[in-house]
C-alpha cells in the first residue's frame, strides 16, 4: 500500500485554499485603506498643533518656512516636496494621502481684530483620486472643512475650512 494524497485530496484543499484567499485579500486592501485614512488624519492633527505651538511662541507667521512650523510631510505640487525656500504665508502646501495631494493648507497672518488662522481646501484635481476621496469624507477632516473663521475676507468657497490658531484647534 503506497502511503500519500489522492488527487481528490489536494484538489480539495486547493479549493479551500482559494476560498479563503478570496476573502482575506480584499479585507487586508482594505485595511491598508483605513490604516492611510487613519494617518493623513493623524498628519492634519499634528500639523495644526504644530503651527498653533509655533504661533503660540512667535506670535505671528510672517517669512516662516514649513519645515521651520513642522515635521509632517507637505508638498507644494504633486512630486515636488516642500523645500527649505517656501515660505509658509506665500504657498499653499499639499498633503499627500497614499501619493496623492488631497488637502491644501494656507497659513494666514492675523489682521486686525480676525485672528490669525490656517486654512483647509480640497484638492479640486485630485478629490475623486485613489484614497482621497475616502480622506477627505471622513469625519475628523470633515469637522476641519466645516469650520470657519468670522473674517470678511475669507471667500475661498464652500468646500474650504478655516481654523482659527489657538481657539478651537482640537477635532476629535
Amino acid at each position: 500500500m503506497k502511503k500519500g494524497f489522492t488527487m481528490i485530496e489536494l484538489i480539495f484543499v486547493i479549493v479551500i485554499l482559494g476560498i479563503l484567499a478570496s476573502v482575506a485579500i480584499p479585507r487586508l486592501a482594505a485595511t491598508r485603506t483605513d490604516a492611510e485614512i487613519a494617518a493623513t488624519v493623524a498628519n492634519l492633527r499634528t500639523l495644526l498643533n504644530d503651527v498653533a505651538s509655533y504661533y503660540a511662541v512667535n506670535g505671528e507667521f510672517g517669512t516662516v518656512k514649513w519645515k521651520d512650523i513642522t515635521n509632517v510631510t507637505l508638498q507644494l505640487s504633486r512630486n515636488n516636496p516642500i523645500t527649505a525656500s517656501d515660505v509658509a504665508t506665500q504657498k499653499d502646501a499639499h498633503l499627500a494621502a497614499d501619493g496623492v495631494n488631497c488637502i491644501a493648507i494656507r497659513l494666514v497672518d492675523r489682521k486686525g481684530n480676525v485672528p490669525a488662522y490656517i486654512v483647509f481646501l480640497k484638492d479640486g484635481t485630485n478629490k475623486n483620486q485613489g484614497v482621497c476621496k475616502e480622506v477627505l469624507e471622513a469625519a475628523p477632516v470633515q469637522a476641519y472643512f466645516d469650520s470657519r473663521v468670522e473674517d470678511p475676507n475669507l471667500v475661498y468657497g464652500d468646500n474650504k475650512g478655516a481654523i482659527a490658531i489657538g481657539s478651537s484647534t482640537t477635532i476629535y
